[in-house]
């Protein structure tokens, strides 16, 4: 009995079809969910002790403004201590690290003698802290937070259950290309609109890297940062989100963050971020993690749903499923974020290049994740981009 290719294929397209309207509900609710009224954070009348950890492999460029930084944080010197930990630098860094640290009491620095990654390297910092804190908090040596900051990624743990709070990665630049322009307008999407609709409407918000905070407790709880990961920050967040802990994104914690601005930056970020997706997979429990978890299947799919359309399974028409909220979220994001004229319409202009573009790193990435290839950290000098001033003309104030 032969097989029905046709019919085969037919149900395959109606399947796709299925999973790009999920895809595309779920955006536009988030579209119209992140212009409601934010939740109200809960009034502290204390504020806890705090560990600052910083991981970092061959960042001496991005290390002086990060420490910058860090001094002119306003909160408590007696509740606040900071341990760096150079992950086998191979740089400048270390003896930049330890220049700062030695000046002050309560820095430490942890220097690794093998490369470890940075999920690791968090868990080390929070076993070598002279105290117990109750809360941790993370940034990555390419961000610069605002000296308020942290006051407000604290505040919401005031309240009992919150167990991580996410703060908004303000994306800066050195010059406008058409990889900053596609990068600035998925960072806007995904916390301005994406994270901004999911807090509003009271769902668990996933973690992104650094400008992040975790109750020491809850990371207890499950294990501490996944050793190996790619993806750290959504693993503990969908880990703890399944264990009963509640997740908040707060707009008003800021910190600039040094966005991609070569091609082979972007790519290898990417690939990176796909492949933590993947093995984030782990934790899903319910249908909005298990959206998380997909990561970009949304452009895999979409290609699927066009080559069935160029094989004439499909009406071109449904591609407006894709297109329509796709729109919305891109304008909301713009809108929410208010960038400079010229990036703005650097970012309208080089849209329908850099969507290909992307849904082909997609696939790369898909690929790649197949092959199993292992990645720790991403070297921006080798990856062809340039470190930026966060205090350039082009740093994105919203």
């Amino acid at each position: 009995m032969g097989i029905d290719v046709e019919g085969l294929v037919s149900i395959v397209a109606d399947l796709l079809i299925g999973i790009l309207v999920l895809f595309s509900v779920r955006r536009l609710l988030w579209v119209m969910a992140s212009w409601l009224r934010r939740r109200t954070l809960t009034e502290t009348g204390r504020w806890p002790e705090v560990l600052i950890a910083v991981a970092f492999r061959n960042e001496q460029d991005s290390l002086p403004c990060l420490l910058s930084s860090l001094d002119a944080l306003k909160y408590d010197a007696e509740r606040l201590s900071i341990c760096l930990v150079d992950d086998a630098s191979t740089d400048a860094s270390t003896d930049l690290a330890e220049t700062w640290a030695r000046e002050r009491a309560h820095v430490r620095l942890k220097i690794l003698d093998e490369n470890v990654g940075k999920a690791e390297a968090l868990n080390r910092a929070l076993a070598s802290a002279a105290c117990r804190p109750e809360v941790m908090v993370v940034y990555d040596a390419d961000q610069c937070p605002c000296p308020d900051s942290l006051h407000r990624l604290i505040e919401p743990f005031a309240d009992s259950r919150t167990e991580a709070v996410c703060g908004y990665r303000r994306p800066v630049f050195r010059k406008i290309n058409a990889i900053v322009a596609y990068v600035c307008l998925e960072a806007w999407t995904h916390q301005l609109v994406n994270l901004a609709a999911k807090e509003a409407l009271g769902l668990d918000t996933p973690t992104m890297g650094g400008n992040c905070a975790y109750r020491r407790s809850a990371l207890e709880r499950i294990g501490g940062f996944p050793a190996g990961s790619l993806s750290e920050d959504t693993e503990v967040s969908l880990a703890l989100a399944g264990s009963g802990g509640r997740t908040r994104f707060v707009r008003g914690a800021v910190a600039d963050h040094a966005v991609a601005d070569s091609f082979r930056h972007y790519l290898n970020q990417r690939l990176r971020w796909s492949r933590g997706l993947m093995a984030s997979r782990r934790h899903v429990r319910g249908l909005e993690t298990a959206f998380v978890a997909a990561g970009y299947l949304d452009r895999v799919v979409l290609l699927l749903v066009a080559a069935c359309i160029l094989g004439g399974y499909l009406s071109p028409w449904w591609l407006l499923v894709y297109v329509v909220p796709a729109l919305a979220a891109v304008v909301t994001a713009v809108v929410k974020a208010r960038p400079e004229l010229r990036l703005v319409c650097t970012v309208f202009a080089m849209l329908p290049f850099m969507f290909v573009v992307d849904v082909s790193v997609s696939v790369v990435a898909a690929l790649h994740g197949v092959t199993g290839r292992r990645i720790r950290w991403m070297d921006r000098r080798s990856a062809g981009s340039s470190t930026p001033d966060v205090n350039a003309p082009h740093d994105l104030r919203s």
